[in-house]
């Protein structure tokens, strides 16, 4: 293995040596203070709903407990930080929800952080955090993914770590079960391991023997990922997301001229550019943690920000070759560092604690005539308020939500072609028998509901209209 460690100049000291680490904790800062906004996310507080079922029954899978329309199966892919949302709920409500998951964006930042310092100096270190949160900004909501992002992060630093040392990270596997009972994403790190020991192999690094031992651990990896309390059940939901997917905005190709887009190719672009210049850092296993990087940033909207955090410590390494500095030695920056988490973690407690007790960005004004509707009464509504309304008002009978996978593709089409009030939306909206309407007060099917079919508006908020069809 060639020495890849450049010719360096001076460590910086003072003000220079401290300076990267006081960008982290701004970072942290940054990420904590969407503690202070509340609940504003769609799929959060069904979620919450989810953890409770689970409590209450100890069922992992079976019908959808949460609406009578949805037509896959309800699988709880994600029941461990839905149980840990559903215990947070309990104990201090949705300001313990928000709390929960402001520690979730801190995770994944510093998980980040620490990937991309054991391949450089501090300074490289910060600035390619930050670029990589900004690539994964959009993503960092208030949902179980945010714990597939930090083992992700993780995760490819281990396998980092093994091109350069060889060893086998047997606690891979037991880490792949929790990533397995908390997120789909745990597939990426069965993948990312595959691809280094594959590359490894072509680098002509590892004997049979070793290379099996290697393989073993991405192997034994996805056979975990089997014995969650799903077993093979955790590998249904993949088709049934898929199945939705061309009409899911997060699941679109990612725009190259999008800032998180943008984010992913500058980190990829350093690492290549600094690949041209030093031969010495290509070698296939760093070229196979590139790719599945990337293939995975540039398939989907929601794929960006898997692809940063994988080129995370690449992007590091590049930068810190660029930069020529030495590497200080990490003396007390740990324990700094430490520090700087536990100021964001106190202000994110503080700032959860004194904000919004109630979800946010939804109609609000209109709860009082949701209360007037009959128990049991149908609302055609958006899937955006879908949450909000299982949650709030679990009498009424919401027709869609964010879990597009469960109502499947022939529901999805309906429903958008409903909003957008194409031919046919009045069966679509109809074979529902709803009793009320709440949709976009800006979308064409409340336009034609008003106009077409006669239906009243009995308030309207946030943007959204509360409807009523005609007597009889």
């Amino acid at each position: 293995m060639p020495d890849l460690r450049p010719a360096r100049g001076p460590a910086p000291t003072g003000v220079l040596r401290w300076a990267p680490v006081g960008l982290l904790g701004l970072m942290l800062l940054a990420l904590t203070r969407t503690a202070g906004s509340g609940i504003a996310d769609p799929d959060t507080l069904w979620h919450v709903l989810a953890g409770d079922h689970l409590r209450a029954t100890g069922q992992f899978a079976g019908p959808d407990p949460l609406s009578p329309f949805t037509t896959e199966p309800w699988v709880l892919t994600q029941w461990l930080p839905e149980l840990g949302l559903s215990i947070a709920h309990d104990w201090g409500g949705l300001a313990a929800v928000t709390f929960l998951a402001d520690l979730g964006r801190v995770a994944v930042c510093l998980a980040v952080y620490v990937g991309c310092r054991r391949q450089a100096g501090p300074l490289a270190a910060a600035l390619v955090t930050a670029v990589t949160v900004l690539g994964s900004s959009a993503s960092l909501s208030p949902r179980p993914q945010l714990v597939g992002f930090a083992l992700l992060a993780v995760t490819t630093s281990a396998w980092l770590s093994t091109t350069r040392d060889l060893r086998v990270r047997w606690w891979l596997v037991p880490l792949t079960w929790a990533w397995a009972s908390s997120h789909g994403t745990w597939v990426v790190g069965v993948m990312l391991g595959v691809a280094v020991v594959a590359g490894l192999a072509a680098d002509r690094r590892v004997d049979l023997r070793l290379g099996t031992r290697l393989l073993a651990v991405p192997l034994l990896s996805g056979l975990a990922a089997l014995l969650t309390p799903l077993g093979p059940r955790v590998l249904e939901t993949f088709g049934t997301v898929r199945a939705v997917s061309p009409y899911i905005q997060e699941w679109r190709r990612p725009g190259l001229t999008e800032p998180a887009t943008l984010a992913l190719l500058a980190l990829a672009l350093a690492v290549l550019a600094t690949w041209v210049v030093r031969r010495d850092l290509v070698t296939w296993a760093r070229a196979a943690v590139l790719l599945v990087g990337l293939g995975w940033g540039l398939s989907t909207a929601r794929g960006v920000a898997l692809g940063a955090i994988i080129v995370a410590p690449l992007a590091a390494e590049a930068v810190d070759r660029l930069l020529g500095r030495a590497r200080p030695e990490r003396g007390r920056e740990p324990a700094v560092v430490a520090a700087l988490v536990a100021v964001a973690v106190a202000v994110g407690a503080v700032l959860a604690w004194t904000g919004p007790r109630e979800p946010v960005g939804v109609p609000t004004a209109l709860t009082p005539a949701l209360r007037a509707l009959p128990a049991g009464a149908v609302v055609y509504d958006d899937d955006l308020l879908g949450g909000w309304l299982l949650w709030s008002f679990p009498e009424l009978q919401p027709t869609a939500d964010t879990r597009a996978e469960l109502y499947g593709p022939e529901a999805a089409r309906a429903y958008l072609r409903a909003l957008r009030a194409e031919e046919g939306w009045q069966a679509s909206v109809e074979q529902h028998r709803p009793a009320a309407a709440l949709i976009g007060s800006d979308t064409p099917l409340a336009q034609a509901l008003v106009r077409d079919a006669r239906w009243t508006v009995v308030g309207r908020d946030r943007g959204y209209l509360l409807l009523q069809p005609p007597p009889g």
